[in-house]
């Protein structure tokens, strides 16, 4: 019985390698002494960034035959969620506006508000909590119905009849989630403002003149509006190869699929919250100017 030996000579003691499976090279056997939860988050985000990829070369090498399938996805998922999301960011805004305006006010300076608190709030809180939103209600229903033709091996059967699965339905799936995040920002930014309009006119009893004057006062430019929809579009594709991917990879029947439906809104989750992170630091190292006062 032949022993498997490393680079140096010794007896490898490993996993069981296979000639022709996934450790079988040098590098390969570097990768698998790797620590299981790091290799399974780095094959994951692989695999998501390949998925995207996939996608992105797929809708621009081929810009036919499937804006139909994203606008009835589009109508479909907005007329579904366009409440709950409304009801929610007003809540979570309103709840936001009103501790931060009273302590401004007990501060001094409730005339600041508008010009440092509302233009933070475009530019993180916003964002965050629309595609938030947006992943708990569109990216589980995405990943859901993707993992149940998954766990029904209908994928399987589009691959055996010639028909690209991503392409009929991920393509169309992952445009739609990005047109819904980009169009909902400038509801989710009007949301916003009055949101915080209310809270500080109610509690902090700053007029409505000296708000909006304050708004104006900021630099709520071209740039900004620019930034906050890239932003937005960017979550929806980030959202969607989220959770297609896990739908795309849902296996173990009705547990498996619920598994992966729970994997997909917290793996959505977080990565919003690393990218918000990263975003806005290119931006703002890209304009450092943006927000200030005139």
């Amino acid at each position: 019985m032949s022993q498997d030996l490393d680079s140096g000579g010794r007896v490898y003691q490993g996993p069981p390698i296979d000639p022709d499976g996934p450790y079988a090279g040098t590098l390969s056997r570097v990768t698998s002494r790797v620590p299981a939860p790091i290799r399974t988050v780095t094959s994951e985000a692989g695999g998501m960034a390949a998925l995207l990829g996939k996608v992105l070369w797929s809708a621009v090498r081929h810009p036919r035959g499937y804006w139909g399938a994203v606008l009835d996805e589009t109508h479909f998922t907005i007329k579904r969620s366009w409440l709950p999301i409304t009801i929610a960011l007003t809540g979570f805004l309103m709840a936001l506006a009103v501790p931060s305006v009273q302590f401004i006010s007990v501060a001094g300076v409730g005339e600041l508000y508008g010009p440092l608190l509302l233009v933070q709030s475009t530019r993180s809180f916003t964002v965050w909590v629309a595609t938030l939103l947006v992943a708990g209600v569109v990216g589980a229903a995405c990943t859901a119905e993707l993992g149940s033709r998954k766990v029904r091996e209908e994928l399987d059967a589009m691959e055996v009849m010639g028909i690209d699965p991503v392409r009929e339905l991920v393509v169309p799936r992952i445009v739609a989630i990005a047109f819904i995040t980009t169009l909902l920002a400038i509801p989710a930014e009007l949301i916003t403002v009055l949101s915080s309009q209310l809270g500080s006119t109610i509690i902090g009893g700053v007029p409505a003149a000296d708000f909006y004057g304050a708004f104006v006062w900021t630099t709520m430019s071209t740039v900004e509006i620019a930034a906050l929809l890239l932003n937005c579009f960017l979550a929806g594709l980030l959202i969607g190869a989220v959770c297609c991917y896990k739908g795309l990879s849902a296996a173990g029947g009705a547990i498996g699929l619920g598994r992966a439906v729970n994997q997909a809104v917290v793996t959505a989750f977080i990565a919003l919250f690393v990218m918000q992170l990263g975003y806005n630091a290119i931006i703002l190292g890209f304009f450092p100017g943006l927000g200030a006062m005139r």
